[in-house]
């Protein structure tokens, strides 16, 4: 009896060493995910780079060899022979460039040190064939008929086990994207708040009549505005690395278009409101939809995340039901020899 239980101990022992290698493993598996969507997202970004012309915003108040007053003037005044298309693609280039920039800094950095991490999984593997050997080494030593009921239950265990690594990542990457998208709602509210402030204090005239662009994207409250919406931008690009990872099942929680850049329609929409002079109201409108998006997201995926942690503690309570059959049953089997 004594050489039974310490076979069973030595078998629950390497099945819960089993166990937390697949977990690794199952985050192995996300990670490379991972390290694909953003090798992805920075050969898009650097294809983005090239669509935007280098342009000097500190040598005077123009832009296209045209002040900007009298840019405004002509937008103001509809005149239909003004093409404005080139020196608008020249206005949102100065404003995206510097941000592309940085980001395919942030993206390198970011890649380099998911795939470092990544290369630290590799043990597992060596780890599992190891330990299954064990296993099965110590399983020959009982007497296993077909039909044992022991047989079907570990079966079953091993399909619960894997079910309950997937809802756990799931569980994890869920509550990661949450974080990130209630950050980017709280940048998106600053956001919003500065765009109301602007509207009341920031005086597009005087900056028309003797202002410089890097005036009115950095040292401003359009500058403010910017750094938010950056933040949330940059936020919802982090929760969409973590979403993409989610088992294959369909949760039904975004669209794409919830994380759509914000950055870009930003710079097109400031354009109008600056030389028309509308009083941002298209920044606004910009920003409150973003938001509102942005909120409903947030909405779904509190949602999401709750039948997941259900399905969860369901898993687990019946992986431990499992297990303690498991050796309730193995007690029962006679040995070999």
């Amino acid at each position: 009896m004594r050489k039974d239980l310490s076979l069973i101990r030595r078998l629950e022992k390497i099945e819960k060493e089993l166990g937390y290698c697949q977990i690794k493993l199952e985050k192995e598996h996300r990670l490379a995910t991972r390290v694909h969507f953003l090798r992805a997202h920075r050969d898009q970004m650097r294809e983005a780079l090239t669509s935007y012309p280098e342009t000097d915003s500190n040598s005077h108040n123009s832009l296209g060899g045209i002040a900007f007053l009298e840019i405004s003037r002509r937008m103001m005044e509809d005149e239909s022979s003004f093409s404005y298309e080139d020196i608008r693609l020249s206005f949102i280039a100065l404003g995206m460039r510097p941000e592309i920039g940085q980001e395919l800094e942030l993206l390198d950095t970011d890649i380099s040190d998911t795939t470092e991490k990544l290369s630290t999984f590799r043990v597992f593997h060596d780890k599992i064939a190891g330990l299954q050997s064990e296993r099965a080494q110590a399983l020959s030593s009982f007497i296993l008929e077909e039909g044992e009921p022991v047989l079907e239950i570990s079966e079953n265990f091993e399909a619960t086990e894997s079910r309950w690594n997937v809802l756990t990542e799931d569980l994890t990457n869920l509550d990661d994207a949450l974080f990130c998208v209630q950050r980017a709602n709280d940048y998106l509210s600053s956001a919003r708040n500065f765009v109301l402030q602007a509207r009341s204090h920031y005086s597009v005239q005087q900056w028309l009549e003797s202002g410089y662009l890097v005036d009115l994207f950095k040292h401003s409250l359009i500058g403010r505005i910017k750094e938010m919406l950056e933040g949330a931008e940059r936020n919802l690009k982090t929760a969409l690395g973590e979403l993409i990872c989610l088992n294959d099942e369909d949760y039904d929680l975004f669209e794409f278009s919830d994380f759509a850049p914000i950055l870009l329609p930003f710079y097109k929409q400031l354009f109008g409101d600056v030389f028309k002079q509308t009083k941002f109201q298209d920044v606004l409108s910009l920003v409150e939809e973003r938001l509102d998006r942005s909120e409903r997201l947030h909405k779904r995926l509190e949602e999401a995340r709750e039948n997941v942690f259900s399905s969860q503690m369901e898993q687990e309570s019946a992986r431990e039901n499992l297990f303690h059959q498991i050796g309730e049953e193995r007690r029962k089997l006679r040995l070999s020899n």
